[in-house]
C-alpha cells in the first residue's frame, strides 16, 4: 500500500498509517519494503533497547543487499553516506509527547504515566509505551492468497456440479447460499460474461443431449396428442429447473444479463434454448401443432377424449416460447377454417332455416367462449370471429335470404328464429337484406285481409292484430331497423289503399269508421270481446277503462294514418257520430271529444270542422230546450209528455231521408207548440222534422208490475196502438201498417224488435222469427222482467250495397268539388302555371283530407276548362286563369 499523501494526515475509511517525521532517509530505506505489520513483527528480531536479535531485520537485509549490488540502488541512494543509514529502532517512532510535539497532528489527551520495561528481563523487540500510539506502514501491499482464474475454475466446478444435480432432479451438494455467493464473487471479479457463456453452453448441452433425445424416442410410435403432452411436460419441468437456476445465478441475472444487450436473461436463455432445440425440431414441431389443433376439434365436437387442461397448457407453452403468433395461430386458424366450412355446408343443405340459424348462433357462442376459456389472444379471437362471419354468414347468404324460407318464418310469427336470423345477418350488415321478403309478406297478408269479403266485418280487428304482430317483429326480432321500419310503413300503406277492380269489398276507411263507432258505443266491453276473457270481477276492477279505451283509439288512429281516402272515413264517421249524439249511445263524452281532438291533430281543423259543429248544435239544443221549458213554466201549461227537441243545422249534419209516418195526436200537438215557439224566436228559419231519429220513454202497465220502456219513435207509435185494443184482442199486420203509415221495411223491422227479440212485449201469431203480412199481434200480458227500466233496441238494418254506393259516390262528388275549389284558388293567386306545378300545388292543398290521384286532378282541370274558369295556352303549355 503506497502512501502519497501528506505526512501525518488521516484518510477516511482507510487504515491508520504511522509516519516517522525525524528523517527523510527513513522513507528511502523502507520504500521498497513489503509485508504486513504481523509479518514485520514475526520476522527476525533486531537488537532494541540493548537486546540482540537472532536474525537481521528486513531493513538490514535490504541494506546488506545494496552493499553487495550497488548498481541496483538509485542514484539518490548511492550518494547518501553510510553513516546516515537509519537503524531499525528508528523506523518506528512511538512518541509519548503531547500534541504540540507530534508531527501527526494528534489531538490533546490526558497525561498517562510512563512505564518502561526492564530490557534485561523481557526478550522482545520493543516495549510499547502506554497512551495513544500510531503506527504507519508505508508501501504496504496485500497479495491475494489465490489467483482469480483458479478461483473462477473452482467456483464454476461447484456450480456445474450443482447444475448437474438440478438437471437430474437431485439436491446439490452445496447449499444455495454458497452457490449464490460464489457466483456473486465471480461477477464482482468482472468474470460475469465468462460465467454467462458457460451457463448458456451447459443448458444447451443438457437440452440437446438429455431432453431432446427423450422426446424423440417418445414421438416415434405416438400420436400427435401424446407427443404434445410429452413436450408440455418437458417444458414444465424445464421451467421449474430454470427457477432454481435463476435463484443461484440471480446476481448474474440482475447485475449483468439484465443490462447487457448481447446476452439474454436466464429465463430468456432457457426459453430460446428450448425453442431452438426442442420446438424447432422437424420431428416434434408438426406433431405439437397438429396435436393442439386436434384438441381444439375434439373440444368443438364435445368428444370424451378431449383434454382441456392439456390444451390450455399447450397454448401457454406456445405463448411462453414466443411461437404463438408465428406458428400456433396460423395452424389453428387454418384448421378452424376447414372445420367451419365443412360444418356450414353440411348444415345449410340438411337443416331448415330456423335450425341452421339456431345452430350457427350456438357455434359462434361456443367459439367465443373457447377463446376466453383457453386464454387465446384477443387478435386470434377477432380473426376467428371474422372467419365465422365469412363461413357461416357470408358464404351462406343465399340460403339465409331465401325468400320462401323467410316467408315461412314470418307466416308462423317465429320471432325467436327471425331475431336470430337478423342478428346473424347483421354481423356483416346484411340485416336490411330481409326487406324484399318482409315487404312481400306484408303485401300478401294485408291484401288477403282487406279483400276478404266473407270476414269483412273483422277487417279492422284483423288489421290491428296484423299491425301489432309486425310491430313486435320489428321491435323484438329486427331491432327496430330503420330500413325495415320504412318498408313496413310503405307496404302497409300500399295494400290498405289498394283497390280491387270489379269488387264490391268495403274500403278500409269505411270499416275503420265503423270500428271507431263500435268502440265509442260499447266502450271497454267491445275491446274485451277480442281479448282474453277475464276470470273474475277482481281482474275487471283492476283495469282502467279510460286508459284501455284510449289505447284502443290510438291503435285505430295508427291504422287510420295509412288511409289515403280520409274523406270516406269522414263521411261514415259523421253518420255514426250523428246516431250516437242523437240517440244518446255514446259510452263516454270524454272519449268522443278525445277522438275528435286526435282527428284534428292528425288531419287539421278543416277536417273536423263539421264534426265540431255537430257538438255545438247539441249544446245549443240543450239551451233551447231550457228556454222552452222555462216558457212553459211561466205559462203554467201542463203537458202529457216531456218533449226534448234537437235543432240541428243541415250543413254540418248528414242528410237523412224523410220517412213517412203518422204521428199520434198527443205528440203532434207538442211538436206544433215547440215549432211555434221556435219560429217566434228565430224568424225565417224552417224546421224539418226527422222522426226516424227520435226515441222516447213509455210507461207500461203489466200484471207483473209497471215498467219503463225505452224505444224508438216508430216502436212507440206501434205500441201506442194497443192502448185501444181490449185484452185478448189482436191487430193484424195490415191494421198496424194503415194506422202508422210506415213502409213495409220499417214496419217489419219495428214489429220484429217488439215481438221476436229479447224483450217480447207483443205476441206474434203464429210464432216465428220473420214477419209476414198475414201475421197478427197482441199485447203480452205475461211479460215480466226483474228490471224496472227496459231498453228495446231497434233492429239495425245493415247498410245495403246501394246505400254504401251512394255514400261513396257522394264522397267522390264532394272530393271533386273540393279539388276544383283548390284549383280555382291556386289559379286565382298564380294567374299562370304549368300543368305539373298545378298538380303539385293541388296535392299540397288537399293533403290533410287525403292524397289525390293525379289522374283525378287532371279530370277536374278539364271540367274547369269546360266551365271557362281557366284555359290552356298551347304555345307556352301553361294554364291561365280567366277572371
Amino acid at each position: 500500500m503506497q502512501n502519497h499523501g501528506t505526512r501525518g494526515t488521516r484518510k477516511p475509511g482507510g487504515k491508520r498509517k504511522l509516519c516517522d517525521g525525524n528523517s527523510e532517509t527513513a522513507e528511502d530505506l523502507v520504500r521498497n519494503s513489503q509485508g504486513t505489520i504481523p509479518d514485520l513483527f514475526s520476522r527476525g528480531r533486531n537488537t532494541i533497547f540493548g537486546h540482540k536479535s537472532r536474525q537481521l531485520s528486513p531493513t538490514s537485509k535490504r541494506l546488506k543487499r545494496n552493499e553487495l549490488d550497488p548498481q541496483q540502488q538509485s542514484p539518490s541512494k548511492q550518494s547518501q553516506p553510510a553513516q546516515e543509514r537509519i537503524p531499525v529502532e528508528r523506523m518506528y517512532n512511538f512518541p509519548n509527547q503531547s500534541a504540540k510535539s507530534s508531527s501527526l497532528g494528534q489531538q490533546n489527551s490526558r497525561t498517562v504515566p510512563r512505564t518502561y520495561l526492564n530490557p534485561s528481563s523481557t526478550p522482545s523487540n520493543f516495549t510499547p509505551h502506554t497512551g495513544p500510539k500510531r503506527l504507519t506502514v508505508k508501501n504496504l501491499r496485500v497479495v491475494p492468497k489465490l489467483d482469480q482464474e483458479q478461483y473462477f475454475e473452482k467456483i464454476w466446478a461447484q456450480l456445474n456440479t450443482a447444475l448437474t444435480a438440478i438437471f437430474n432432479e437431485q439436491k446439490p451438494s452445496f447449499s444455495l447460499e454458497e452457490l449464490y455467493k460464489g457466483a456473486e464473487n465471480v461477477c464482482r471479479q468482472k468474470r460475469a460474461q465468462s460465467l454467462a457463456k458457460k451457463l448458456q453452453e451447459r443448458c444447451k448441452v443438457y437440452i440437446s443431449e438429455s431432453v431432446l433425445p427423450s422426446l424423440l424416442a417418445k414421438s416415434k410410435d405416438s400420436d400427435d396428442i401424446v407427443v404434445l403432452r410429452a413436450v408440455e411436460a418437458a417444458w414444465s419441468a424445464w421451467s421449474s429447473r430454470l427457477v432454481t437456476i435463476r435463484s443461484i445465478f440471480y446476481y448474474l441475472d440482475q447485475s449483468f444479463l439484465l443490462r447487457s444487450p448481447e446476452h439474454p436473461t436466464i429465463y430468456e436463455m432457457g426459453t430460446i434454448g428450448f425453442r431452438s432445440i426442442v420446438f424447432s425440431n422437424p420431428s416434434l414441431k408438426p406433431k405439437m401443432l397438429q396435436g393442439a389443433c386436434q384438441l381444439v376439434d375434439l373440444d368443438r365436437n364435445n368428444d370424451a377424449s378431449s383434454d382441456s387442461t392439456l390444451l390450455r397448457n399447450a397454448i401457454k407453452l406456445f405463448s411462453d416460447l414466443r411461437v404463438y403468433k408465428s406458428e400456433f395461430e396460423p395452424a389453428m386458424l387454418e384448421a378452424s377454417d376447414r372445420y367451419l366450412k365443412a360444418w356450414a355446408d353440411n348444415e345449410a343443405n340438411s337443416s331448415y332455416l330456423a335450425t341452421y340459424v339456431s345452430k350457427s348462433h350456438r357455434v359462434i357462442e361456443k367459439e367465443m367462449e373457447r377463446c376466453d376459456l383457453f386464454n387465446l389472444d384477443i387478435d386470434t379471437k377477432q380473426r376467428l370471429s371474422e372467419m365465422l362471419d365469412k363461413r357461416l354468414v357470408s358464404d351462406q347468404s343465399d340460403t339465409l335470404l331465401k325468400e320462401s324460407d323467410v316467408l315461412g318464418l314470418l307466416r308462423t310469427s317465429n320471432q325467436i328464429a327471425l331475431g336470430e336470423l337478423y342478428s346473424l345477418l347483421q354481423r356483416i350488415d346484411l340485416g336490411s337484406k330481409l326487406k324484399p321478403a318482409f315487404t312481400s309478406f306484408i303485401l300478401e297478408e294485408g291484401s288477403s285481409i282487406v279483400f276478404d269479403k266473407e270476414r269483412e266485418g273483422e277487417m279492422v280487428v284483423r288489421l290491428l292484430d296484423f299491425k301489432q304482430n309486425l310491430d313486435d317483429i320489428l321491435a323484438k326480432s329486427f331491432q327496430k331497423d330503420e330500413l325495415l321500419a320504412r318498408a313496413l310503413r310503405e307496404s302497409f300503406e300500399t295494400f290498405i289503399n289498394k283497390s280491387q277492380k270489379g269488387g264490391d269489398v268495403a274500403q278500409p276507411g269505411e270499416m275503420i269508421a265503423k270500428h271507431v263507432d263500435l268502440l265509442l258505443r260499447g266502450g271497454l266491453k267491445s275491446i274485451r270481446k277480442r281479448q282474453v276473457p277475464l276470470k273474475n270481477d277482481e281482474d275487471i276492477a283492476m283495469i282502467d277503462e279510460d286508459a284501455e279505451l284510449n289505447k284502443a283509439l290510438d291503435q285505430v288512429l295508427d291504422l287510420f294514418r295509412f288511409v289515403h281516402g280520409k274523406a270516406v272515413f269522414e263521411a261514415f264517421y259523421k253518420n255514426d257520430l250523428a246516431r250516437r249524439l242523437l240517440m244518446g249511445r255514446s259510452a263516454s263524452d270524454d272519449a268522443e271529444k278525445s277522438m275528435l281532438a286526435r282527428l284534428a291533430s292528425e288531419c287539421g281543423s278543416n277536417f273536423t270542422h263539421n264534426l265540431e259543429s255537430m257538438f255545438k248544435d247539441i249544446d245549443l239544443a240543450r239551451d233551447e230546450m231550457a228556454s222552452y221549458n222555462a216558457l212553459l213554466r211561466e205559462k203554467r201549461e201542463k203537458t202529457n209528455l216531456d218533449l226534448y227537441v234537437n235543432v240541428l243545422s243541415s250543413a254540418a249534419w248528414p242528410s237523412y231521408p224523410d220517412v213517412p209516418v203518422k204521428v199520434p195526436r198527443i205528440i203532434s200537438s207538442a211538436l206544433s207548440d215547440f215549432e211555434h215557439f221556435y219560429n217566434n224566436k228565430y224568424n225565417g228559419r224552417k224546421l224539418n222534422w226527422k222522426h226516424s231519429l227520435a226515441h222516447c220513454q213509455l210507461k207500461a202497465r203489466f200484471p207483473s208490475g209497471n215498467k219503463e220502456i225505452v224505444v224508438s219513435s216508430f216502436q212507440a207509435i206501434v205500441l201506442l196502438l194497443f192502448n185501444d185494443v181490449a185484452d185478448g184482442q189482436t191487430l193484424s199486420y195490415h191494421d198496424i201498417r194503415d194506422e202508422t203509415g210506415l213502409s213495409d221495411i220499417e214496419l217489419k223491422r219495428t214489429l220484429q224488435s217488439l215481438a221476436c227479440a229479447k224483450y217480447r212485449v207483443l205476441i206474434k201469431h203464429p210464432k216465428g222469427r220473420d214477419i209476414n203480412a198475414t201475421d197478427t199481434f197482441s199485447f203480452n200480458t205475461r211479460f215480466s222482467d226483474p228490471k224496472m227500466r227496459i231498453k228495446i233496441n231497434q233492429i239495425q238494418l245493415k247498410e245495403t250495397k246501394e246505400e254504401n254506393k251512394e255514400t261513396h259516390e257522394r264522397v267522390a262528388a264532394d272530393r271533386n268539388y273540393e279539388t276544383q275549389a283548390a284549383i280555382v284558388r291556386i289559379m286565382k293567386s298564380r294567374k299562370t302555371i304549368s300543368p305539373q306545378e298545378l298538380i303539385v300545388e293541388v296535392i299540397k292543398a288537399t293533403r290533410n283530407r287525403g292524397d289525390l290521384d293525379p289522374a283525378d286532378i287532371k279530370k277536374n282541370i278539364d271540367k274547369l276548362i269546360e266551365k271557362e274558369y281557366m284555359e290552356r295556352d298551347t304555345e307556352s303549355n301553361k294554364y291561365k286563369y280567366i277572371a
